[in-house]
């Protein structure tokens, strides 16, 4: 029950927000921009964010032993890219891929497992940050006096609070953490891997922000794509929050928003931000199409 209220409750978020942008715009103008939507930069746009998942698929490995083959673990991470976008609130994609790896492997705790999941996740938001971060210096004139001023300081003064508060405090002593906690002070100790996370993660980010570039480009939308790195890790972190249906809304907010300030028609914005969720949509379908082939996970396999 808790699940379903959970999910109730996102999709109700992500209604008001959406009804409070589309009631204060022009309906038939966002239609007009979707049907512009010139169809083979959408379709490129396609396969930059399907490269994505398999970039994404070797970031996590490098934070798994070797006891499952390339190939298995893309097929975990698109199951997990479909309970994440498509059924957010009900199952965490995350723990979908945790429990099917524990599954799958049969070693140990799953603390193994949860672990690996979690720097897959903490390396991207890193690199994410970091992007913002540095596209903020670099572009601080062109945002010197505007409302978004503040939303990247808070956003990186945010993440290393929190890193600090992970790293420096021995969570281990709780031991309902220590299986999760171990492996995670190994990786700690494992640079090469932090490091190949790392740049793993920035090339992530890169494809997320071009098939956004790209989408922009199909609807008419011109635009230096400086603004688009600047811009786009704070759509991702802000709609990241669960709050929301896989982030519906809160992500046309911020576009809206945000490249509002730049003199981007509202209306357009809103387009944008639709058609990437609709490429979300596509890709992670995908992993729905997976999921009913694998099936339910056995006890233990070995590859």
């Amino acid at each position: 029950m808790k699940k379903i209220l959970s999910f109730v409750l996102k999709l109700l978020v992500s209604a008001v927000f959406l009804y409070f942008f589309l009631s204060r715009m022009d309906i038939h103008a966002v239609v007009d921009t979707l049907k512009q939507t010139k169809v083979p930069l959408f379709l490129l746009s396609f396969f930059v964010y399907l490269s994505l998942i398999f970039v994404s698929t070797k970031r996590w490995s490098l934070f798994l032993p070797e006891i499952l083959k390339y190939s298995k673990l893309l097929s975990l991470y698109f199951i997990g890219s479909f309970f994440n976008t498509l059924i957010p609130g009900l199952v965490s994609g995350d723990a979908v891929k945790a429990y099917y790896l524990y599954r799958h492997t049969g070693k140990g705790s799953g603390g193994v497992s949860l672990a690996s999941v979690f720097m897959d996740r903490y390396m991207g938001l890193a690199a994410l940050v970091g992007i913002g971060f540095a596209t903020f210096i670099i572009g601080y004139p062109h945002i010197k006096g505007t409302q978004i001023l503040w939303l990247i300081p808070i956003l990186v003064g945010g993440f290393l609070l929190a890193s600090l508060i992970l790293w420096k405090i021995n969570w281990g002593k709780i031991k309902a953490l220590s299986s999760f906690y171990a492996p995670l002070m190994e990786y700690k100790q494992r640079k090469e891997i932090i490091y190949k996370g790392l740049l793993l993660g920035f090339i992530i980010q890169l494809i997320g922000i071009t098939c956004v570039y790209i989408l922009s480009l199909s609807i008419g939308i011109n635009v230096p794509i400086f603004y688009f790195f600047m811009f786009v890790p704070i759509i991702n972190v802000v709609s990241s929050v669960p709050i929301s249906f896989a982030g519906l809304g809160i992500r046309e907010a911020g576009f809206v928003i945000l490249f509002g300030n730049i003199a981007v028609i509202k209306e357009e914005a809103l387009s944008l931000s639709l058609l990437i969720f609709i490429v979300m949509c596509l890709v992670s379908l995908l992993g729905g199409i997976e999921y009913l082939r694998v099936g339910k996970p056995p006890e233990k396999e070995k590859s």
